[in-house]
């Protein structure tokens, strides 16, 4: 069966994305009878392309390689807007991973509002739209009858709210923890080792795992976006990232983590949220683990997330060192579980 889908954004994420589709559209055929063609793709510095008969996914990476623009793909009529293109696009299903504000969800959260508004299913790797909007958004998917799935938002591909949706059908969760920043982790490691803080970001920077402007990662925002989502999402929770007590690793210098090391301890950057009555209370801040903690042996890009329930008392998630390809993974098996009927 053939489903047609539109890449919201064309960087990292949705790049890793279509070369991962190329790779797998084969197999997808030949386990599962499923096809996904991608007819649309839209960027806002790379162009816009719409093409009903499928895009030309090599031709695409090859384009945005050579720093050329995507419209050249393009058939009919130009389109050089995001709102006419979700409108326009001739897609069932759309993948939605574009720039991001931590601290208002946006412009995500209205692509995702317009997509599902369009009759379109959603697959987001986006956290601000899950963060902001998960009860609305969830709602109007309802309303229509449509898939709005966000399994890359928390842990890459671990299929984290897979489990949650359908693993764990009548248990309340009372706690989680994770560690869920890889960026924060890898600085933390390195400054176990002796590499100063601002050494351990740079190197971060230069291999691609931090932006130019870190201070999303290390002061805690994406943690707490993080936390903010597993809050909403697994325990019914009604939060906002400004609801969540944080504090980043700013200040954690390599003398700390060292002295933690020696006291047999591992510093990470925990994520929390915790049910208090019929309130969840959530923070984000750089704790000394002792080694018997299963977090605190996570390192360098790794992450985990353990949940603790009214029936089974501790379920732990370990997802090894993540990369692009692992996101785009969370978003295809989001798209395929959306092609299989499930909402």
């Amino acid at each position: 069966m053939e489903h047609k889908i539109a890449l919201l954004g064309f960087g990292n994420v949705l790049k890793a994305f279509a070369e991962l589709l190329l790779r797998k559209q084969d197999y997808l055929k030949q386990t599962l009878d499923t096809e996904l063609k991608v007819v649309g793709i839209a960027t806002n510095s790379k162009g816009m392309a719409i093409n009903p008969a499928g895009i030309d996914l090599a031709a695409a990476l090859q384009l945005v390689k050579s720093g050329q623009s995507l419209n050249t793909l393009h058939v009919g009529q130009p389109v050089n807007e995001t709102f006419a293109f979700i409108q326009q696009v001739p897609a069932e299903i759309v993948l939605e991973a574009t720039v991001l504000d931590p601290r208002t969800g946006q412009p995500a959260l209205d692509y995702v509002r317009a997509a599902l508004n369009a009759g379109k299913h959603v697959v987001t790797a986006n956290k601000g739209p899950v963060a902001f909007g998960y009860r609305e958004l969830k709602a109007l998917a309802q309303s229509k009858g449509l898939g709005f799935f966000f399994e890359s938002t928390v842990m890459d591909g671990m299929p984290l709210h897979s489990i949650a949706r359908e693993g764990m059908l009548g248990l309340q969760t009372n706690r989680i923890r994770g560690i869920l920043n890889s960026t924060t982790n890898s600085v933390l490691t390195r400054l176990e080792e002796g590499t100063s803080f601002e050494e351990a970001v740079a190197e971060m920077q230069r291999v691609g795992l931090a932006e130019t402007d870190p201070s999303n990662d290390i002061d805690g925002w994406d943690a707490s976006v993080k936390i903010t989502i597993l809050a909403n999402v697994v325990m019914g929770a009604d939060l906002r990232p400004s609801d969540v007590d944080r504090t980043g690793i700013r200040n954690v210098t390599a003398q700390d983590a060292q002295v933690a090391v020696k006291a047999g301890k591992h510093i990470k950057l925990v994520c929390e949220a915790v049910r208090e009555g019929d309130k969840v209370k959530t923070s984000v801040r750089p704790i000394p683990l002792p080694l018997t903690d299963p977090l605190a042996n996570i390192t360098q890009t790794a992450s985990a997330v353990t949940l603790e329930t009214d029936v089974l008392p501790n379920i732990t998630l370990i997802e090894g060192n993540s990369s692009p390809t692992t996101t785009a993974y969370g978003m295809l098996v989001d798209a395929l579980n959306i092609g299989r009927g499930r909402r």
